[in-house]
């Protein structure tokens, strides 16, 4: 050990013992933060990296010491204000030739707090004094709506301690420690410090570097402590949580006193978070916006219906439950996965022409709206491109909404080799849309071909299927949603049509 005792080795290395570390001595809590500093400075052996591998895992206190340890590194990196409060009595970062001085100086500092118990005090007095401490960086916004925001946010500001609420789009943080946070709206994030931040609400995926170890995502109700990884993060409202590993592992607290889970790449932790998603409740209480009996007269010769008129329907169907129906939900979702295909869905909407003369329809348009999703991370889906395909085969027509599923859906083959994708031989292709990364709103198609797909018919009921071309680029890439006539906050399918005057 460079300057301590342990027997010598290469680069400050020294031999390790398969004794159990007791960080409340001394000796013990010098060797760990000796570690400490070489995990930092990238020095470590492998025979060290796995002693403090095996240690942390095994030992709460030691995760303690080492993740205090590092938010003081950090602060005294950054914060050089309070070095120059403090004068003669610390040296300044620029007097401090090598990183390794600098932290051995905290090393001692350190090792003398845990012997008197006061390492918590002094912890809290260092951020507090981190307040006005820059250490994040708003690095990209894609699409960004701000809500009620304590921070800058406009694109390259520095940011402090403080609040971030993003309602629509994506925004990337760039911490100092080196870690990345990627927030998907609706979110709300706290700046804790450089290696630490504290999610309300919404989903994050970070991504952490060797040098980052140690960044911590809080919770209401829980504590994600990384290892080097990748990984996502959602939190809902009532505080329940979902936490997926992307690659590497992660360590997570829960804050009711279970116990603590280790988790590693492809596995995920769920209170009911994603349950609760893959199950919708519609309010009951609330009436519909659209009335089944609405036609709306949007002037010029345009009317308006939704999927909500006669006997229009709205439903999906998902290659992994065969035998399910979600036609009571208040959206209906789309995916194209190319890695996990029995989870591939596509969106049904059927709209009542009766009332309409179709010989008289000169324009249309169909109208999707975009729901929050909360299934999957956005940050693993490109760009996207959408198809919508008019069934051809009229008998089809009658599918029930409450009915609809994998085995059972018009032209569909549940044994096709592309899941995402309808009967090509049942369907006329009417066009295509995008979805942007982390985008929001409606979207809508409008070409000649949709009107000649409803002026073709011949009983007064037309299905479109929406299907996403564009795969996710790595498990759990987030399913798009759009809302379906069970919706309460969003606009369901519409069908502007425009008639000769």
């Amino acid at each position: 050990m460079r300057g301590a005792s342990g027997g010598g080795g290469e680069e400050g290395g020294f031999g390790m013992s398969d004794d159990r570390l007791d960080v409340s001595k001394s000796a013990d809590a010098w060797r760990l933060l000796e570690l400490c500093e070489r995990a930092a400075d990238g020095k470590l052996t492998e025979e060290e990296r796995v002693f403090l591998e095996e240690t942390l895992k095994g030992n709460e206190g030691a995760r303690r010491l080492f993740a205090k340890s590092l938010h003081q590194r950090a602060e005294l990196r950054y914060d050089q204000s309070w070095a120059k409060e403090k004068g003669s009595e610390l040296p300044s970062v620029e007097e401090s030739a090598q990183p390794g001085e600098r932290w051995r100086w905290v090393a001692v500092v350190l090792v003398g707090l845990v012997a008197m118990g006061a390492g918590g005090f002094w912890l809290a007095n260092g951020m507090e004094k981190s307040k006005g401490l820059k250490v994040a960086t708003l690095s990209r916004t894609i699409n960004s709506k701000w809500g009620g925001s304590t921070l800058p946010t406009v694109e390259g500001s520095r940011m402090g301690v403080g609040r971030l609420e993003i309602l629509e789009g994506m925004a990337v943080i760039g911490f100092d420690s080196g870690a990345e946070v990627v927030m998907e709206a609706p979110a709300t994030l706290e700046v804790v410090d450089g290696r630490r931040c504290r999610l309300e609400r919404g989903t994050l995926v970070v991504e952490v570097p060797e040098k980052a170890l140690g960044f911590t995502v809080e919770t209401p109700q829980a504590t994600v402590v990384d290892f080097g990884t990748k990984f996502g993060v959602s939190a809902g409202e009532d505080g329940k949580y979902l936490v997926k590993v992307l690659e590497g592992s992660v360590e997570v607290t829960p804050k009711n006193g279970d116990a603590v889970r280790r988790l590693k790449g492809g596995q995920s932790m769920d209170t009911g978070l994603r349950r609760s998603q893959l199950n919708p409740q519609p309010d009951e209480q609330e009436s519909y916006r659209w009335q089944p009996n609405l036609i709306l007269d949007a002037g010029d010769g345009w009317q308006v219906i939704s999927t909500a008129y006669g006997r229009g329907k709205d439903s999906y169907i998902q290659s992994q439950t065969n035998n399910r129906n979600f036609g009571r939900d208040p959206f209906f979702r789309v995916k194209h996965s190319g890695i996990v295909p029995n989870l591939d869905r596509k969106g049904y909407v059927g709209f009542d022409l009766d009332r309409f003369d179709k010989e008289m329809i000169e324009d249309a348009e169909l109208v999707l709206t975009i729901e929050p999703s909360d299934l999957g991370f956005a940050t693993l889906v490109p760009d996207s491109t959408f198809s919508v395909y008019g069934v051809t085969a009229e008998a089809e027509d009658e599918w029930e909404e409450g009915e609809l599923t994998w085995q059972k859906a018009p032209a569909h083959d549940a044994n096709q080799k592309a899941l995402n994708q309808p009967d090509m031989l049942r369907v006329v292709k009417l066009g295509e849309f995008k979805v942007a990364q982390g985008g929001v709103g409606t979207r809508l198609l409008r070409n000649q071909a949709l009107v000649d797909f409803l002026k073709a018919d011949t009983n007064g009921l037309v299905t479109f299927i929406i299907c996403r071309e564009t795969a996710e680029v790595d498990r759990d890439g987030l399913v798009h949603a759009f809302a379906t006539k069970e919706s309460r906050n969003n606009t369901p399918p519409l069908l502007r049509v425009k008639l000769k005057g």
